[in-house]
């Protein structure tokens, strides 16, 4: 049924962004938390406003910048304590680089981020498939992803994550393409 749907979607990519730093994928991941993508998009823009301008933002300006001055850009007080923790956590190394990550296991990179409080599994997810362009996560809890997964395979009821992991063991190890044209099943409303 996949298979189907492919050819009436318009193509996905997936690759490494170069584009943003890994930090600012990060805190972009937080602030998209439960978010809309447009809301995500309007607090960090205001939050680069907040740090010093239209620079990616650093673990440098995070940890300069007042408390109530990231809070007054929209973030919530419990995303802003993550930001300030994840920026404590890249400055003493904890939080492994970017490049440092290309040679870690997609499970090691999960388990680096969630050791923050406030990171959790689709944080880490959306972090593998976005920033670093990995091609075989499946984001089975996403909203999205359910709902694209239910379409597709006609099920009237919101797919379980369970089910979604399972029947995606078959797509290894090109998980992400799958993810990808579940949510794009969405946009399109198929």
């Amino acid at each position: 049924m996949l298979g189907q749907y492919i050819k009436k979607l318009e193509p996905v990519t997936l690759a490494p962004n170069n584009r943003i730093t890994l930090f600012e994928a990060l805190v972009k991941s937080v602030i998209g938390q439960q978010l809309s993508g447009k809301a995500a998009h309007s607090i960090l823009s205001k939050l680069k406003v907040q740090v010093g301008g239209k620079k990616p933002i650093s673990s440098e300006k995070i940890l300069s910048t007042p408390y109530g001055k990231i809070r007054s850009a929209g973030v919530s007080d419990s995303k802003a304590r993550t930001i300030i923790t994840l920026a404590e956590m890249v400055k003493t190394g904890a939080i492994p680089s970017a490049r440092k990550m290309r040679s870690m296991s997609d499970e090691e990179i999960v388990q680096a981020l969630t050791a923050v409080k406030g990171i959790g599994q689709w944080t880490a997810e959306m972090i593998l498939m976005f920033k670093l362009g990995r091609q075989d996560v499946m984001p089975a809890t996403d909203l999205g992803v359910r709902k694209g997964y239910s379409i597709i395979f006609k099920s009237k009821e919101l797919a379980a994550p369970k089910t979604i992991l399972e029947h995606s063991q078959k797509w290894s190890p090109y998980r992400s393409f799958a993810a990808k044209y579940f949510w794009a099943a969405v946009d399109a409303k198929l």
